[in-house]
């Protein structure tokens, strides 16, 4: 699954890019208030008891909070796992997801970055520095996780599975301090399922759990201030900061800024009260920025080794050196650099480019696609209802979650990216608070309706949520012609996907005896997925993949690299043959030798 996916019925036909996706997302969502409401009528006809017992037995269940917190991460992790059949580990073909594994072999090697590989020319790619060293542009949360994945199952994958676990724990824990037990078990089990089975999130390594997690920390630690000023709140908050600077820093200040001046507020009030004293506070206030302190002294730290100065982050270092584009709608792009390789040079400038041209003359159409792409998948199908509720949350203590919310949007929709959901996934908690709190607005009114219409919510809601699951064990790489995503990079004439034809391509040298050199041919206008990405000690790999430069400068690498089999294989090749580099090339040789001779005989002399 993809940013663009939603809780949708029939999904992935639903889930592509269309002229107005953001009405057919409100087309679903009136559809699916009919359905509810016409369940919510034969309800309070019936009256239908097993409703009242199951919810009764579920508000008992619920007060069990310790277990609750341990079953949700558990169950992820039990839940998932068992799909795994079905389900396989996700294959990366992002290129981000390729970023992070990188960042994932540097960490899980014991080294924050690497040397400079003395033919890096040939290994250039996107979204990773090759020089001053050689590692991922991101921040490095991402990667640390992968890396303890990799570590423990030589899994990478296994890192998303333990964070998006620890997400839904996370997710339950803050909405326990907002909320009363039954509501923050209701909001846990909708994480577990949206985030923990089906989600892009779980099921690619483009991230998103892990600043969602740093999210929920700093949340559910602001109303706990309210008990005093204890340590462990102070380490939570100070745990969640970090973790959203260190993956997503400017989406996570923006986030987390109004909740921690609220947090501020609440121990002021606590300490003019008298129910806590200031020398308590001072200490919960320094050991928190104790832990903030050596936390940004490791971030300096770790941009020094990789950019040799601590206030140079390796993202700034990849976008002065290949990207075209800023940050913001409101600044003007770079100039196009000079690129070594036409595949790199395309898609920065057919990709990039036309982008930054329309968010300058239709920035119409670039908020309607990040409005579609949020809606989407934080908040639908509960527009209609979250709408007519903002009064009631804003006169609430949740008012400076409105604005936490309110900052982060005005941050998305000033940059000038194409939206993916994991930029806003420091209010994933924040969200589903939001609308637990909608929900039970809603059902706190007199009406039978009201309590009927709740559990109808309840009801239509997890049968809808079965239809993207059902789809992910149906097409979970998806395979299916009708997927979107084929037609976005024209891909309707692949047999199999290139990010699967690159993972067998790789599985199969690497079940070969020796070392492998592949060198990747590029056809012009393909596709803006790349192939060219290495471990993080590229000399010491099984198989290097490597771009094709033409035959005399893919000489000084085969010369660099005597003692390994190279080969050849074009990417638009839809059949994904391997064959040997000596062979494809060996026209070329005898024409080169050729000219060679006639350059040097007499007669041409």
């Amino acid at each position: 699954m993809r940013s663009d996916e939603m809780l949708g019925l029939l999904p992935r036909p639903m889930y592509g890019i269309e002229e107005s996706p953001g009405l057919r997302l409100l087309e679903l969502e009136v559809l699916f208030w009919a359905i509810v409401i016409l369940l919510t009528i034969l309800l309070v006809r019936h009256r239908p008891m097993l409703l009242e017992k199951a919810e009764i037995r579920i508000r008992q269940a619920s007060q069990h909070k310790r277990f609750w917190l341990a079953a949700f991460v558990l169950g992820v992790i039990f839940i998932r796992v068992v799909l795994l059949p079905w389900i396989p580990v996700p294959v990366p073909f992002i290129h981000d997801e390729f970023s992070y594994l990188l960042a994932s072999d540097t960490f899980a090697h014991g080294r924050l970055t690497n040397p400079p590989n003395p033919m890096w020319v040939h290994f250039e790619s996107f979204h990773i520095n090759m020089l001053p060293t050689y590692q991922s542009m991101y921040p490095p949360a991402q990667g640390l996780v992968l890396a303890i994945g990799q570590k423990l199952a030589n899994v990478p994958w296994i890192g998303v599975l333990l964070s998006t676990a620890l997400l839904c724990g996370a997710i339950y824990w803050m909405l326990l301090g907002w909320l009363p037990a039954p509501w923050a078990w209701l909001g846990g089990a909708f994480a577990c399922v949206r985030f923990g089975i089906f989600s892009y999130w779980i099921n690619s390594y483009w991230g998103g759990a892990v600043a969602a997690l740093g999210g929920a920390l700093v949340l559910g630690a602001l109303p706990r201030f309210r008990n005093g000023p204890r340590i462990q709140t102070a380490l939570v908050l100070g745990s969640g900061l970090l973790i959203l600077a260190n993956s997503r820093p400017f989406e996570g200040l923006l986030f987390s800024l109004p909740l921690v001046l609220a947090a501020a507020l609440v121990l002021i009030k606590e300490i003019k009260s008298g129910r806590a004293t200031w020398g308590a506070a001072a200490r919960t206030i320094m050991l928190a920025l104790a832990l903030l302190v050596v936390g940004a002294g490791w971030m300096l730290y770790y941009n020094w080794r990789g950019t040799g100065n601590p206030l140079l982050t390796p993202y700034q270092v990849n976008f002065q050196t290949y990207h075209i584009s800023k940050p913001f709608l409101f600044q003007k792009p770079n100039p196009i650099p000079e690129y070594r390789h036409a595949s790199m040079r395309e898609f920065y400038v057919l990709h990039e480019l036309p982008y930054i041209l329309i968010s300058k003359y239709d920035v119409g159409f670039i908020l309607r696609e990040k409005a579609s792409v949020y809606y989407g998948f934080f908040i639908w199908p509960f527009l209609l209802l979250i709408g007519p509720c903002v009064f009631a949350i804003w006169r609430s203590e949740m008012r400076v979650v409105l604005l936490s919310m309110a900052l982060l949007a005005a941050g998305l929709f000033a940059q000038i990216w194409q939206p993916h959901a994991h930029y806003a996934a420091p209010a994933a908690g924040a969200v589903i608070l939001a609308l637990l709190f909608s929900v039970r607005h809603f059902r706190t009114s007199q009406s039978k309706y009201a309590i009927w219409g709740s559990r109808a919510l309840a009801i239509v809601l997890a049968a809808w949520m079965l239809s993207p699951i059902a789809e992910a064990l149906r097409d979970p790489y998806m395979l299916s012609p009708n997927y979107s995503w084929a037609k976005v990079t024209k891909l309707e004439a692949l047999p199999i996907p290139l990010q699967i034809q690159r993972a067998r391509i790789q599985a199969d040298l690497a079940a070969r005896s020796g070392e492998h050199l592949i060198i990747v041919h590029y056809q012009k206008g393909e596709p803006t997925q790349d192939w060219i990405y290495n471990d993080a000690d590229i000399n010491h790999a099984r198989v290097i993949w490597a771009r094709d430069m033409g035959y005399l400068k893919n000489k000084e690498l085969l010369n660099y690299y005597p003692h390994r089999q190279a080969w050849y294989t074009d990417r638009g090749d839809a059949a994904g043959l391997i064959l040997p580099y000596d062979q494809v090339m060996a026209p070329f040789k005898l024409a080169l030798e050729g000219t060679m001779r006639g350059t040097s005989s007499p007669q041409s002399r």
